[in-house]
């Protein structure tokens, strides 16, 4: 099911924050663009306002019967519960976003790029509730990218997955539990690369998308936890009955983890510039070769500015723009996004621009086949050699 985020969340897209490189500083530092979500797992004893926030006094209309209040995300007994009643909305429908109910979403404040999405919760039985877990954000030209683990309340002894990429979704795929979804905590999960995604159910893989049934997302999300009563679903989520009392889901932990790299490589900025540059096994800690599914990246400020290109950060388009004198190219990249400009012609590449440490990484052939440049390599040093 299709979901909308309070607007403030979603006027831009991460964009990226480079690191210094050996060869030159960033120069606008007055404009930094947004960092992406790091590896963290929260057990949720208490709220942490640096990474998460409770919808509050919104709805997202349609479908949703309720409004979000942030007294609907309640820290209790060591756990994260969402609620779903009538109060204060019986009384008074404009505190409930001119809905009859109230519920609770929670949300991080950064988006988070591909690597694992773990949650442990307990759902909610009944007629028309919702209890999801999911991705949600915006791709560069502002259409939604989504992934989804929701349990209806009409069966809770299933879940549906799901995905969206630019608004497009029709992926869902119901899996049966073995179990009722209702009565305990279990452990759900979905693992998104560039070129899959797989969903886990207490720890074994239970379904996997491969794009097969259409692009698959690629736009860095905010991760939340909500639970909403449902209306005019045609049947998916059935219509909401309230049975009068607060209904509670339970959440107790949340993690997200970065994708493991294959061995890392990096820039030797020993070479001369602007003729060769090689990229070689050293320290992880340095911007480094790696790969995303089968798809090579590079990291695009070392190694351009390393053949003498320049690259600059468009903090008013939120865009990368690489400008190379030799072959007269330009490219221009957003974050997050798998869509490229190469001289004013569209380009989709095989995997986003991808932000880890500071550093943006772009398809390593896009970057050498658009100059020109020749690769070769070395597999008894694990040394990549680019040379105009």
């Amino acid at each position: 099911m299709k979901h909308k985020l309070r607007a403030t969340l979603l006027t831009s897209i991460a964009a990226v924050m480079f690191a210094a490189s050996p060869f030159t500083a960033m120069a606008e530092e007055a404009a930094q663009p947004e960092a992406l979500g790091t590896t963290f797992e929260d057990s949720l004893d208490q709220k942490d306002t640096d990474r998460w926030y409770a919808s509050n006094g919104w709805s997202n209309g349609g479908t949703f019967l309720s409004g979000w209040r942030d007294d609907h995300v309640v820290f209790q007994d060591g756990k994260l519960k969402l609620l779903i009643d009538d109060k204060p909305c019986a009384e008074d429908k404009a505190l409930c976003s001119d809905k009859p109910y109230a519920s609770g979403e929670y949300s991080t404040t950064q988006r988070y790029g591909y690597g694992k999405f773990e949650v442990r919760m307990k759902a909610v039985k009944g007629d028309g509730v919702v209890t999801g877990f999911f991705t949600y954000g915006a791709d560069s030209d502002g259409k939604a990218d989504e992934i989804d683990i929701e349990i209806l309340g009409k069966n809770t002894t299933q879940f549906e997955t799901n995905y969206f990429t630019k608004g497009v979704g029709m992926h869902s795929t119901i899996i049966p539990l073995g179990f009722d979804a209702a009565d305990d905590f279990h452990d759900y999960a979905f693992e998104w690369a560039p070129d899959s995604i797989k969903w886990y159910v207490d720890g074994k893989l239970v379904h996997t998308e491969d794009g097969s049934r259409g692009a698959l997302p690629s736009a860095p999300g905010y991760i939340l936890a909500n639970m909403w009563p449902a209306t005019k679903t045609n049947g998916w989520a059935n219509e909401y009955v309230y049975p009068g009392t607060t209904q509670i889901a339970e959440v107790d932990r949340i993690a997200y983890t970065l994708p493991k790299r294959q061995p890392g490589t990096s820039v030797d900025p020993a070479l001369p510039k602007g003729q060769s540059v090689s990229l070689m096994i050293r320290d992880e800690r340095e911007p480094a070769v790696f790969k995303l599914g089968q798809t090579e990246m590079a990291p695009l400020r070392f190694l351009m500015e390393g053949l003498n290109a320049t690259v600059q950060w468009d903090a008013a388009k939120h865009q990368i723009v690489v400008r190379d004198a030799v072959s007269k190219s330009e490219m221009i990249f957003k974050a997050g996004s798998n869509v490229a400009y190469v001289n004013g012609k569209k380009l989709v590449m095989k995997s986003a621009v991808w932000l880890e440490n500071g550093v943006a990484y772009v398809p390593l052939l896009v970057l050498t086949e658009t100059i020109g440049a020749k690769l070769t390599r070395d597999e008894a040093t694990h040394q990549v050699k680019i040379s105009r």
